[in-house]
């Protein structure tokens, strides 16, 4: 009896131990595949089409833009020469240097000199005593700038004078906001049994923010017509102790934009770097 129970028992141990030694042995093993795994950094490049096929085009003409500011600088020659230096360094094309009469200003201060605060009150006096639905002043703006920038015949005379080049175009609004207000701070200190607390408080700061719209216009020189737009908005905030005029925060948004506004005519190339495993 006794000679027949202890194989049992010893077979009984035998079976119950093949699933601690396999766990054991993956263990080991994932430990040393780890171990011996080498970790590579890869530079990769992906180039990126441009989002306009201006291939037929032999020059480019940075004509001008209807500008909305009240900051003392002048955006239309500014951003005309900076685009246009760009697209000299940036461009395969021939950047044409012409002087276009400037479009047009809507600064308030020019607006009142010229008369057309008074042309908007009377329209808006007109839509309020028939009844019509109202229009912001903003939106009149925009609707002027839009009839200015889509006259296609003024185009096309531009275009012929300059031989049918890829006309750049648009509207620009520059402006200066403040910012000021409580700003929540979180900080970690040690209470009196040195253990970490999160700390939060509210404290007032006096900021002013800065912000560039910009909306391009894309005009066939051959034939006037808006052939692409696009828009994009930039904003910088600085505080009090940030002494930066509005000139400098014009440039620095504009340094930040120009990347995108250039996808639009070149292929860009996108430089990164991927992990890879041996």
């Amino acid at each position: 009896m006794s000679e027949r129970s202890a194989p049992t028992a010893g077979r009984g141990r035998t079976e119950g131990r093949p699933g601690v030694f396999s766990a054991g042995a993956a263990a080991l093993l994932l430990a040393l595949g780890t171990a011996c795994t080498t970790y590579y950094e890869v530079p990769i490049e992906v180039p990126i089409a441009a989002k306009l096929n201006v291939e037929k085009y032999n020059r480019i003409l940075v004509a001008g833009f209807v500008t909305q500011t009240n900051e003392n600088i002048d955006l239309d020659a500014e951003t005309v020469r900076l685009l246009r230096n760009q697209l000299r360094t940036r461009s395969k094309h021939q950047v044409l240097d012409a002087e276009i009469e400037p479009l047009g200003d809507f600064s308030e201060k020019t607006l009142e000199q010229s008369g057309m605060l008074e042309k908007f009150k009377e329209i808006e006096d007109k839509a309020k005593s028939e009844g019509e639905e109202q229009i912001s002043r903003q939106e009149w703006i925009d609707l002027e700038q839009d009839k200015l920038l889509e006259d296609e015949e003024f185009w096309k005379e531009i275009g012929e004078e300059y031989q049918n080049p890829l006309i750049v175009t648009g509207k620009l609004a520059f402006s200066s906001e403040s910012r000021s207000g409580l700003v929540r701070h979180a900080r970690y200190t040690r209470d009196a049994f040195n253990r970490p607390q999160l700390e939060r408080s509210n404290t007032f700061q006096e900021r002013t923010g800065y912000v560039l719209n910009a909306e391009f216009y894309f005009v066939d020189g051959a034939t006037g017509r808006t052939i692409h737009r696009e828009r994009f908005t930039e904003e910088v905030i600085y505080g009090r102790d940030e002494q930066t005029s509005a000139l400098s925060s014009y440039f620095e948004l504009m340094d930040r934009l120009l990347p995108n506004f250039l996808s639009i005519l070149s292929p860009q190339t996108f430089r990164g770097t991927r992990i890879l495993l041996k």
